[in-house]
């Protein structure tokens, strides 16, 4: 799954990141669209924990780079 608005999502509805990623996969793992999660893959990560990988995924690199979004 690529998220495309997250930054946009962010800084116009003045969500928190968690919150916009929380969004965003609660939207793309819908049972009513997945086919009670039968289209739902994934590669390197667990769809159970993806949010919580996403935002380490994130400190990580914010830690590593020293750049943070404002």
């Amino acid at each position: 799954m690529t998220t495309t608005r997250l930054i946009s999502m962010y800084l116009n509805e003045e969500k928190s990141i968690a919150d916009c990623l929380a969004d965003s996969t609660d939207y793309a793992i819908n049972p009513n669209k997945t086919n009670d999660s039968e289209y739902i893959n994934s590669y390197e990560c667990d769809p159970k924990t993806v949010q919580g990988e996403f935002l380490l995924s994130k400190r990580i690199y914010s830690d590593i780079t020293g750049r943070e979004q404002a």
